[in-house]
């Protein structure tokens, strides 16, 4: 393997990699810090860049620390640990903002003050993976498995419960294991990715002598859904409102900023007709409601829409409308009304070329974005710019600490 020595890192780039320059080519440096000379380990080259993971820290950054995780180095979940958290927000926030230009043309001098909670205890949902009965996450650019006893990026409980799972695991072909928990309940969800199918009697002994009661509902999938014990959901409180959250439903993984997320997402002043593309559970949908005459609200998860219509029901908040339909499809469908806003909270994929155009034809007073990756944002945010928008507001949540995710909020109004 190539080493590389006295390496100067210029900046961070999205992904959690150093920039340096090395052999007329771009190098991106995993465990780097701006600031830094290192030597680096090339593991992979290309015409005009390498990748390469830092093997000695020569001159280390000010900002760098001992990372609190033991498995930090070998589990692929967290690229960030190497720095202190402050410092991550900060170069999380240069990184959206050059993403932005970069992609979409689009400078900013700054953006609003970041949301952000406690760095470690955040997450109450959680996919492990499983091999040869080990469960943990997979390695930095492997399938392979770094079997963990816990993870500080967990709820406590989550991590509590890790010594049943690995129990459980050993008398099941297993690949994969989800869980779901709700700290106001106290009680987890399990969804089981099976290899071979087990009995539902098997299921339920294990239930029954081996996970915690609290454990109220387990899932086991094969390919999709073939049976479950138990109860398949659980309910959340976010605010003022409660919400059930289903095993096939999406919840947000933070926990600590959920409060904070709808406060800051959802627009002031007063809408006729709002559309919300992508509504999940409801979560955004029912404080949008108070905002809205009418609200009308769209996702292709089925198990999400049952309970974004349940959660209406509960909440008493009557003037909402859900259907298990498309972004696109629900765009065609109100193309000729008149909408005064627009919520997007898509994917990492962000919005098809159909759906952008689709929303600047609309041309809707106010459109609100909800992004979980940077690139597809600037790229979007470059159509709405073009046709009219002029971009309000962006705010960064780090829903995702020591990690190289970035999430955004974005307001605009047509000109």
């Amino acid at each position: 393997m190539k080493v590389l020595k006295n390496l100067y890192i210029k900046k961070l780039l999205y992904g959690g990699y150093g920039l340096a320059q090395a052999e007329g080519k771009s190098l991106m440096v995993e465990y780097s810090l701006p600031g830094e000379m290192v030597e680096a380990e090339v593991y992979k080259e290309k015409k005009d860049y390498a990748l390469a993971r830092a093997s000695r820290i020569i001159l280390p950054s000010s900002v760098r620390r001992n990372a609190p995780c033991p498995y930090y180095g070998r589990c692929g979940g967290c690229q960030l640990q190497h720095m202190q958290y402050q410092n991550q927000i900060r170069v999380k926030e240069e990184m959206l903002l050059e993403t932005l230009e970069r992609i979409g043309k689009i400078k900013l001098n700054g953006v609003e003050p970041t949301l952000h909670s406690e760095e470690f205890g955040y997450r109450v949902r959680v996919q492990f993976k499983v091999q040869e009965n080990k469960l943990g996450f997979f390695e930095r650019r492997s399938h392979n498995i770094v079997e963990i006893d816990h993870c500080l990026l967990l709820h406590p409980s989550l991590n509590h419960l890790i010594p049943s799972l690995k129990e459980m695991v050993k008398k099941l072909k297993t690949d994969e294991v989800h869980v779901v928990y709700s700290p106001h309940e106290d009680e987890f969800l399990v969804k089981l990715i099976v290899e071979d199918l087990p009995q539902k009697e098997k299921i339920k002994r294990l239930m029954e002598t081996i996970l915690p009661k609290n454990v109220v509902g387990v899932g086991v999938y094969k390919g999709g859904k073939v049976y479950s014990l138990g109860r398949d959901f659980t309910f959340v409180k976010v605010g003022k409102y409660r919400y059930r959250v289903s095993i096939d439903s999406f919840l947000q993984a933070n926990y600590l900023l959920w409060d904070k997320f709808v406060q800051h997402a959802i627009p002031e002043g007063r809408f006729e007709r709002g559309l919300e593309l992508h509504c999940g559970i409801g979560f955004f949908s029912l404080p949008l409601a108070q905002r809205c005459h009418f609200l009308m609200a769209y996702d292709k998860n089925r198990s999400a829409i049952r309970d974004a219509e349940y959660n209406a029901k509960m909440n008493a908040v009557s003037n909402v409308s859900f259907d298990h339909t498309s972004s696109l499809e629900a765009l065609k469908r109100h193309a000729s009304e008149v909408i005064d806003l627009v919520f997007l909270d898509p994917p990492r994929s962000g919005l098809s070329e159909g759906e952008a155009s689709l929303i600047v034809k609309n041309r809707p007073r106010e459109l609100v974005y909800v992004s979980c990756e940077p690139t597809t944002l600037a790229r979007d945010l470059k159509v709405f710019i073009k046709g009219g928008y002029k971009l309000l507001s962006l705010r960064m949540i780090d829903n995702f600490p020591n990690t190289y995710h970035i999430e955004a909020i974005a307001h605009l109004r047509l000109e």
